[in-house]
């Protein structure tokens, strides 16, 4: 049987280029997707359907669990990659505790969901591997960013702790924290701070989607063989 991998976030940007490196190594993949039928559809195409997608809003714990029990109903994934996430930068006396709670709730809530629905079922298989997308704003401080920063810190905790745990049940659990990508989020964001953001890398050139899902990929399919690793991937951003 055809293993399953999920990808969050999978239908754009590094999520996307996730998605078709594990379908190119065999793997059935699912892409969750929150919005933008269209660009979902156009990964179907691409992938000649070894990609399916499906609407699934990982802030919403219910909809996690409807999804995964209908997954589940067939086979336990072998490989689920939490990289959905939002941005959301704003100075915090601009901002106010429900966009900060909303911006918790999209990325590390959707992680917590999604950890949580299918977790226990890889546990009782013993095997499973799950790579959380982190960021370097969870221990770089920028300022705009305190949000951000804590729902990727949160992120990386979780990380660690679920790795401690279910190490003995043979699932191991990473995440790769990527400094700025040039993806549609980035460009949303960066406007014209771009080259002033390009200045304050010291490799001086964004990080490519294919990069960070080359990293993504060895983790989950255990090219690199380690759990509880946060793995830094840009051009010195953490620095």
């Amino acid at each position: 049987m055809t293993e399953i991998a999920i990808v969050t976030g999978g239908t754009r940007g590094i999520g996307r280029r996730t998605s078709i490196m594990l379908a190119q190594k065999g793997y059935a993949v699912i892409a969750t997707y929150r919005s933008g039928t269209e660009t979902a559809q156009s990964l179907e195409v691409e992938s000649d359907g070894a990609i399916s997608t499906q609407i699934v809003d990982g802030s919403d714990s219910d909809a996690v669990l409807e999804f995964a029990e209908t997954v589940l109903k067939s086979a336990t994934p072998k490989i689920l990659v939490n990289n959905a996430g939002v941005t959301g930068d704003d100075l915090f006396l601009n901002s106010n505790a429900e966009k900060i709670g909303r911006i918790m709730q999209v990325n590390f809530g959707g992680v917590l969901n999604y950890c949580s629905a299918f977790v226990p079922a890889m546990t009782a298989a013993r095997q499973g591997d799950i790579v959380n997308t982190s960021s370097v704003a969870a221990t770089k401080v920028k300022e705009g960013n305190a949000a951000y920063g804590c729902a990727k810190a949160a992120i990386d905790r979780l990380t660690l702790g679920i790795a401690q745990e279910t190490a003995r049940f043979g699932v191991r659990v990473n995440a790769v924290a990527p400094g700025f990508v040039e993806t549609d989020m980035f460009d949303s964001f960066a406007g014209v701070n771009a080259k002033a953001i390009m200045r304050a890398i010291p490799g001086r050139r964004i990080t490519q989607p294919d990069e960070v899902a080359h990293m993504i990929v060895a983790l989950a399919t255990r090219q690199i063989s380690t759990t509880g690793t946060i793995l830094r991937v840009g051009n010195g951003e953490n620095i």
